[in-house]
């Protein structure tokens, strides 16, 4: 089971890997056929939200900077702990995302909302 907080940083991971110019050209060449790899898999697995994975990615990282800017916290690590918190609270579940949705029922529409009258 993967989570999309996780695989936001595995994939900020696999990009530094991907840009970093260290290395002999061998090595290197390997390092960043891998990191590309990785990060394909990444987006791959996300591919069903509305935005993709960097629409999530920016919107998560977007949130994860608010709840920073206003949150009074003692350590970097109570902050970390928090803005993931927060960020979780509200991420689609990939369950919830890949299951069919149900039919509409009659004055409902898609999402299950009424509509007026």
């Amino acid at each position: 089971m993967h989570d999309i907080v996780g695989d936001i940083i595995e994939w900020d991971a696999a990009n530094k890997a991907y840009t970093a110019g260290d290395g002999q050209s061998g090595e290197r060449y390997i390092q960043r056929l891998e990191a590309a790899d990785r990060m394909a898999e990444i987006e791959a697995r996300w591919q069903h939200l509305a935005g993709g994975f960097h629409g999530e990615r920016k919107l998560i990282k977007t949130h994860i900077q608010a709840v920073g800017d206003t949150a009074l916290v003692t350590t970097r690590e109570e902050l970390c702990w928090l803005a993931i918190a927060a960020a979780s609270a509200w991420l689609p579940k990939r369950e919830l995302a890949e299951a069919p949705s149900p039919p509409a029922a009659s004055g409902h529409d898609s999402t299950g909302i009424r509509e007026p009258a």
